[in-house]
């Protein structure tokens, strides 16, 4: 029988909304795996900084505990939903206190403005045989 392990995954947002719905949607994602089982973690008191000035200052975020007997799959699988979006973010707190992070990727309307305006350009400058 395969080991269990145990991560903490912190998804973060824009406001507590919206970090509220990407880990609902992260945590779908997650429970559709194989022998994976993700959940919400239970109410911290909140974290705050030195010297912070309130609630106001801190990145949204809301914590999903995941366990699963390989971490593989779901690594890949919180890799694949990240990026679907710039906006999303994700750290995920393995037992044994690594971090591993997840950004998302640049969207397909930015991609497209990338490449509009690249076939705009004239190109010259460096190396251009003009």
């Amino acid at each position: 029988m395969s080991e269990i392990e145990s991560a903490r995954v912190q998804v973060f947002g824009a406001d507590p909304r919206h970090a509220e719905h990407e880990a609902k949607e992260l945590r779908g994602v997650l429970n559709r795996l194989d022998g994976a089982k993700a959940r919400f973690a239970s109410a911290e008191a909140p974290q705050t900084t030195e010297g912070a000035k309130g609630q106001a200052l801190l990145t949204p975020e809301v914590v999903l505990i995941l366990t699963t007997g390989t971490f593989a799959l779901a690594r890949t699988a919180i890799k694949a939903w990240a990026e679907v979006r710039k906006s999303r973010r994700v750290r995920v707190v393995h037992s044994d206190g690594t971090v591993t992070e997840f950004q998302g990727g640049v969207s397909g309307r930015e991609v497209k403005t990338l490449r509009d305006h690249r076939n705009d350009r004239p190109e010259t400058g460096p190396g251009d045989p003009r």
